[in-house]
């Protein structure tokens, strides 16, 4: 039952993402699994029946065995009380109860090596499922990747590739437009020279424009400070 599936889960692992029946054969991984899912919870259900059907049989032979004995302990009673047809109805009770009993024996004995390797069969069956799901997980996430990392057949290029391109676009734009502005300051400079003056002057160059605070200080130092009276 799961062999096309494997199969199928081997192709999909390693098949080119650029393959364009991956996805194809990823749905119908999907599909089948999904039935062999159904499958086995049908089995589970039957499983669990057949084993309810065979507990009520054991409860049935149980009753049969209590039944026959106590029909020969009252055939037994009749017999010592003379009433021999009673005993003798008793006895064809008891032979058809002893038929049924030993068919029910047998096929309760059949049916448990049946329940036994029916049991291991869908144990195994959960298991390769389990293990199918899984990896069809690692293909679904495979398949992912790749297609985000490989070209798209229809774009040109796949998501990562055109947001790289974007962003290489973006900072080239940003660095041009930067060097724009330094050469465009620089050429207002010139329609500008009060602000040139005060360049160089901050630069050091000639006499300063505005007044410092450093200069006044040292301004202040040199200066003798005045006496100031005492008030009275």
């Amino acid at each position: 039952m799961f062999e096309p599936f494997i199969t199928q889960l081997k192709t999909l692992l390693f098949a080119s993402a650029t393959d364009p029946g991956g996805q194809q054969s990823l749905a119908v991984l999907n599909i089948n699994l999904r039935n062999a899912a159904t499958s086995v919870r049908v089995a589970q259900a039957a499983l669990a029946r057949a084993k309810a059907e065979q507990q009520q049989d054991r409860k049935r032979l149980k009753q049969i065995e209590a039944s026959i004995e106590d029909l020969e302990n009252r055939a037994r009673n009749a017999l010592l009380k003379g009433i021999e047809s009673l005993a003798l109805e008793a006895a064809e009770a008891i032979a058809l109860m002893e038929d049924e009993k030993s068919a029910l024996e047998n096929a309760l004995k059949s049916f448990d090596q049946d329940l036994s390797a029916l049991t291991e069969t869908l144990h195994r069956a959960q298991s390769r499922l389990r293990a199918l799901k899984r990896g069809e997980r690692t293909a679904e996430v495979r398949d992912q990747i790749q297609k985000a990392q490989s070209l798209g057949a229809g774009a040109g290029q796949s998501a990562l590739a055109q947001a790289e391109d974007q962003l290489d676009d973006i900072l080239h734009r940003q660095e041009r437009d930067q060097l724009a502005d330094q050469e465009f300051a620089a050429l207002s400079s010139a329609d500008q020279p009060a602000a040139l003056i005060g360049k160089l002057a901050d630069a050091g160059c000639g006499e300063p424009v505005h007044s410092r605070a450093q200069d006044v200080l040292a301004r202040i130092k040199a200066d003798p400070p005045l006496l100031l009276e005492k008030s009275k």
